[in-house]
């Protein structure tokens, strides 16, 4: 059964967006987890710096006023509270990017499935 260039063009269009969409699927099933716990997914470095005081501390200019442990403890973790809203936010805007790429991807997907489709007829006949 020879496959008409119609067919073979549409069928790859198809096979190419199935790739793309499971590859969109794993970085929005990252996203989820991104947003239901921002501690698992918050960059190293991020979280490196705010396990304690000294970490927190240690970029900070000499020139800084000094302060006390209380008042860096509780500026360390005002400023994790940032990071993991921060991080929580990136993951929205990604998990909406993704939204809309899945939807492309379906449109452009069942065009050419059904392009495709159109193009066996003739040959089945």
């Amino acid at each position: 059964m020879k496959k008409s260039l119609l067919e073979i063009y549409a069928l790859a269009i198809s096979f190419v967006t199935v790739i793309c969409f499971a590859i969109v699927l794993g970085i929005g099933l990252y996203d989820i987890l991104e947003m239901s716990n921002p501690e698992m997914t918050i960059k190293s470095y991020q979280y490196q710096k705010h396990q304690s005081n000294e970490a927190f501390t240690r970029n900070w200019s000499k020139k800084k006023e000094k302060r006390s442990k209380s008042e860096i403890t509780e500026i360390r973790e005002k400023s994790y509270s940032v990071a993991l809203k921060a991080e929580q936010r990136d993951a929205i805007q990604s998990f909406i990017r993704v939204l809309i790429i899945m939807l492309i991807n379906a449109i452009i997907f069942l065009i050419h499935w059904k392009l495709g489709k159109y193009a066996r007829e003739p040959s089945t006949k």
